[in-house]
């Protein structure tokens, strides 16, 4: 049954044109060949109607769940990159932050859905509201199939910590995704992706009558998962 449950099967072809695919039971001998269905039939036949017994791998019924119209990916995980240098004695040591990421749009075929994506992003300190067009599609048509992405905004600093002596502020922010998608029920999917994070932001501080801005580049690969729909 394992070996149905992955695709393979044994398969008893008759002298009369007929074939039979199922499982060969346990006690089928020399002197009668024993095989059962998926649907738990069982069938019995002598060695001189049976042309040949094979094991083959056959096909799922696995229907590829396209439908126009709304589709959604909401997916979570961390972004990996190193701290911004802001003089020649800062630290910039590696940064493992936290991602949390969906995108709401209209897929209009297979290969195309448009739509909005919004996230929430960490790096240190500040934590960054991207929203940004973004696009999405599938590579093929498979039970796990490949897909790509592709968003492009502006980040908002709505979340970022009122107490800090800096005035903190977004920018321009692109990202593109490759993932996997792997159906489980009808449209719904479990996906995993790596994706690339390019984010600018500005901090100002005042000292005095002094401002100073600094200007901060992230660069971050995306390790995430989540759920499509």
């Amino acid at each position: 049954m394992l070996a149905q449950k992955r695709g393979w099967q044994d398969v008893v072809y008759l002298k009369n044109g007929s074939i039979i695919r199922g499982h060969l039971q346990e006690d089928s001998s020399p002197a009668i060949i024993r095989i059962e269905t998926v649907g738990q039939n069982l069938f019995v036949f002598k060695p001189e109607e049976v042309e040949r017994v094979a094991k083959e791998y056959t096909r799922t019924d696995f229907k590829y769940p396209y439908t126009q119209g709304y589709q959604n990916i909401t997916e979570a995980g961390m972004s990996v990159g190193y701290r911004p240098t802001v003089n020649a004695f800062s630290d910039p040591g590696r940064s493992v932050n936290f991602t949390l990421q969906t995108f709401n749009g209209y897929q209009f075929l297979p290969a195309l859905a448009v739509g909005l994506t919004t996230a929430i992003d960490t790096y240190g300190s500040i934590t960054l509201l991207p929203v940004a067009l973004g696009i999405r599609g599938d590579i093929t048509k498979t039970k796990v199939r490949p897909y790509y992405g592709f968003d492009a905004g502006y980040a908002l600093d709505w979340l970022s910590n009122p107490n800090l002596a800096a005035n903190q502020d977004g920018g321009f922010v692109w990202s593109p995704t490759f993932g996997l998608k792997f159906n489980s029920h009808k449209t719904h999917a479990f996906i995993l992706n790596l994706g690339y994070r390019n984010q600018r932001a500005t901090a100002e501080t005042r000292q005095g009558n002094m401002l100073t801005t600094q200007r901060n580049h992230f660069q971050r690969i995306l390790f995430r998962m989540g759920i499509s729909f």
